[in-house]
């Protein structure tokens, strides 16, 4: 396991990222209770998604070795083809999609999926994203009709955003308050806020070179003078 994160070459491969995918699972298990098969929360009953990249085979090694898929229940994406017919080659048990996910969300491996780890290159409040994020409000609804919840975790860059020459802080703001517009209307029940997933004021602490969880975000960097990563974990019902 190589020590530093180096989002340009996909080492993904590193203790920040694997703490950062057992933290997934750590809030899937104390928040999320109707995607299990039991009380135990032993075992899922719902399919994982997962963009892969070169290193998404740790996070199904992670689950397997945790125990918790369900049979078959993990769906693997990539914009390779050659990548993913070398994951299908390898795992023919379970599910592969080659193609962007925006435009695959339709594909019928993606019908019994009720978490998402949208995984992504891109950074907090980029430009695509108020126009690519809501397309996957239809994955989130199947999700809740089918399982009465919906797990989403999205890691992005937080601090490329000083290239653009935008404060950290404001851009986190933004981009809770596009995942927000982006799902309203899904829950039954209620409405998300900004303030639920970044609490008010913490702009500052993010621009101050906070690390750590802020709301629904855990913030963290894979290397002392690494890009700090936003990883916004929400369990919708």
């Amino acid at each position: 396991m190589t020590p530093l994160s180096d989002r340009q070459s996909d080492a993904f491969d590193n203790p920040a990222k694997m703490g950062c995918r057992e933290g997934n699972l750590r809030v899937l298990r104390e928040a999320a209770f109707l995607l299990w098969e039991d009380g135990d929360r032993t075992r899922l009953r719902c399919d994982w998604c997962e963009l892969m990249g070169a290193t998404g085979l740790l996070t199904l090694d992670l689950l397997e070795h945790q125990g918790v898929l369900a049979p078959g229940g993990f769906v693997g994406i990539d914009l390779d083809l050659s990548r993913i017919e070398g994951f299908r080659q390898r795992r023919p048990d379970l599910k592969w999609v080659a193609g962007n996910l925006y435009e695959r969300l339709e594909a019928p491996e993606l019908a019994n999926v009720g978490i998402l780890n949208l995984d992504e290159y891109g950074e907090v409040a980029n430009r695509s994203a108020p126009v690519d994020f809501p397309l996957i409000r239809g994955l989130v609804q199947r999700g809740l009709d089918t399982f009465g919840e919906f797990a989403l975790f999205w890691n992005q860059d937080l601090d490329a955003v000083v290239r653009r020459r935008q404060d950290r802080g404001q851009s986190l703001r933004r981009h809770a308050d596009m995942v927000c517009e982006a799902l309203k209307s899904c829950l039954p029940r209620r409405e998300l806020t900004s303030g639920m997933l970044l609490p008010e004021g913490s702009e500052d602490q993010i621009d101050a070179g906070f690390v750590g969880v802020l709301g629904a975000f855990e913030v963290y960097r894979g290397s002392v003078r690494g890009h700090r990563m936003a990883n916004l974990r929400v369990i919708l019902r």
